[in-house]
């Protein structure tokens, strides 16, 4: 469960420049707000706000990278029940971002420099029949739950019909 969310100065400028930006910039800065309400909340942000990528990030761990849609992602990591909202763009601004952060991501920095939210405990997190129980969520644990027609998709491969 998150219950700390920390959003990097460097997020807040990128929004920033977003909000300038065209209509698609607009639209991805609306999503990441969106995200961060629904995570305070203490929900996981809904499908049509959007999406984990579908490879997800291996050069960083914890790494975790929304899919804002137009070729936008928000780039998260995620330590234990904190949660860290660092930097958002198009697809190859934040593999740049990754790439020149992979080896070098101080969080004690990065909490420091941080503007700190925390979950609103009035509004508890609602569960839903597949997610896990609190105490068995881990670090790899906080991806959405697949419905039917994703799994339909996913595994329409493996069946074959006669």
């Amino acid at each position: 469960m998150i219950d700390t969310i920390h959003l990097d100065p460097k997020l807040e400028k990128c929004l920033a420049a977003l909000r300038k930006g065209c209509r698609r910039d607009t639209l991805a800065a609306e999503r990441v707000e969106s995200i961060i309400e629904e995570l305070k909340r203490g929900k996981t942000p809904p499908g049509q706000v959007c999406a984990f990528t579908g490879g997800g990030e291996a050069r960083i761990k914890g790494c975790r990278k929304y899919n804002l849609g137009a070729g936008y992602r928000l780039v998260t990591l995620k330590q234990g029940s904190d949660l860290y909202l660092l930097f958002a763009g198009t697809h190859d601004e934040c593999a740049r971002w990754i790439e020149n952060n992979r080896d070098r991501l101080p969080l004690e920095m990065i909490a420091e420099r941080s503007r700190t939210l925390r979950r609103d405990a009035r509004k508890p997190a609602t569960e839903t029949e597949n997610s896990p129980p609190p105490e068995a969520e881990s670090d790899e644990d906080w991806i959405p739950p697949l419905d039917d027609q994703d799994l339909r998709v996913i595994f329409s491969g493996l069946v074959g019909g006669d």
